[in-house]
């Protein structure tokens, strides 16, 4: 069985990845990847951490944006992880005065690496299961 701490700095890594999108602390972000990470999703790929970092604020279009982070799969091969995290990214945006919400399910499939001192993203994937588009009431 894999080292219970190295588990929750994985699952804390994910939130802390949520938390720093959310918040759009770009330093934190920055942290969080090693410098030659690859961040992929649905129509984009960003090659280094500038470029994820770069293009991760692509998400300031947004008024305000959650990522809730739910169960999460690992696999360990020494100072290396797999992992595959479920989450519900929710944001908020106006058209025409009128207020949307556009919802994600999605998955991460992550690489990490332990450098040391912590883990790292070497490269995730974002993969969209379902979305949801509704106006904001309230």
């Amino acid at each position: 069985m894999a080292d219970p701490n190295a588990r929750h700095a994985l699952y804390d890594l994910a939130c802390r990845y949520a938390q720093a999108v959310d918040r759009r602390d770009w330093a934190q972000l920055t942290e969080m990847f090693v410098p030659d990470a690859q961040l992929s999703g649905p129509a984009f790929m960003f090659g280094d951490r500038d470029a994820i970092v770069a293009g991760l604020r692509g998400i300031e279009r947004y008024d305000t944006t959650q990522h809730h982070i739910h169960n999460q799969l690992l696999a360990f091969e020494g100072n290396d992880a797999t992992a595959e995290t479920y989450c519900i990214a929710q944001h908020v945006y106006t058209v025409d005065g009128v207020k949307r919400k556009l919802d994600w399910g999605m998955r991460y499939h992550d690489r990490c690496v332990f450098d040391g001192s912590a883990w790292r993203f070497a490269s995730r994937s974002l993969l969209v299961d379902w979305t949801q588009d509704l106006p904001l009431e309230g």
